[in-house]
């Protein structure tokens, strides 16, 4: 389906010239829009342009920020983001605009957990831990997904 960006992130709600621009701003995509000639009423999609990996999440994003809901569940929104748009991201968007809102973060960004408000780690289909993050912090659980994490990382650096 091609849709303009624009229509991508309303997802036919009314549109909120002044909710719509902070929305745009908060998930980090003035940058991009600078960057098309058709702005917002750029069309994405088959017939259009491609998205990066990035751009897709951020719109996606977008479109979920914009609709203004209760309860957000994030499966992992963060993982196709540079750092420092990620943190961005965390700042502007689940710490900023959804501060006041339900949101579930599935991630496996490890610096995230600081600033929630509680974690849970899942694994091997149950729930290994659940509590705040300095109970965490001092938990055996910790030191196991810290080391995973690790071995991950330098399994990554190795291909």
């Amino acid at each position: 389906m091609n849709a303009t960006l624009r229509e991508n992130v309303l997802f036919f709600a009314p549109e909120d010239p002044k909710r719509l621009q902070e929305t745009v701003r908060a998930c980090q995509l003035e940058s991009d829009l600078k960057l098309l000639a058709g702005g917002m009423q750029t069309e994405i999609g088959e017939k259009g342009i491609n998205l990066s990996g990035g751009q897709k999440a951020r719109v996606s994003l977008a479109r979920a920020v914009y609709a203004d809901r209760e309860l957000y569940l994030l499966d992992d929104p963060l993982s196709a983001l540079d750092a420092h748009v990620g943190e961005r991201i965390v700042a502007d968007v689940l710490l900023g605009q959804l501060a006041c809102k339900t949101r579930i973060l599935a991630t496996h960004q490890l610096h995230v957990l600081s600033r929630a408000d509680y974690v849970v780690v899942v694994g091997d289909g149950a729930v290994r831990f659940a509590g705040r993050h300095e109970e965490f912090m001092g938990s055996p659980v910790y030191k196991e997904v810290v080391a995973q994490d690790a071995r991950q990382q330098h399994t990554k650096r190795k291909k």
